[in-house]
């Protein structure tokens, strides 16, 4: 469980972190790359039932930045884990 919770605080830390870093390099020509952002998800669409409509959809936005930080937390999971639950 405390491993768990380890995994899903790395993953959170690096894609808040990997945000930011996206958004702070976007002005730097060199770096502008890390803040290229892609959009993935699925479009709304409606679902009538005639007593309610329901309106499904999901839409992530996800930067360079992040998903090298979220590599680099899965790469480092292990050593970390083993270092704080030794």
């Amino acid at each position: 469980m405390k491993r768990a919770l380890l995994m899903i605080a790395l993953i959170l830390a690096s894609v808040f972190l990997g945000s930011m870093i996206g958004e702070l390099t976007l002005g730097v020509e060199s770096l502008a790359w890390l803040g290229k952002s892609y959009e993935i998800g699925i479009s709304t669409f409606d679902l009538n039932l005639k007593l309610m409509t329901l309106t499904f959809g999901c839409h992530f936005q996800v930067c360079i930045a992040e998903v090298l930080l979220v590599l680099i937390s899965l790469l480092a999971f292990p050593k970390l884990s083993s270092l704080f639950f030794s």
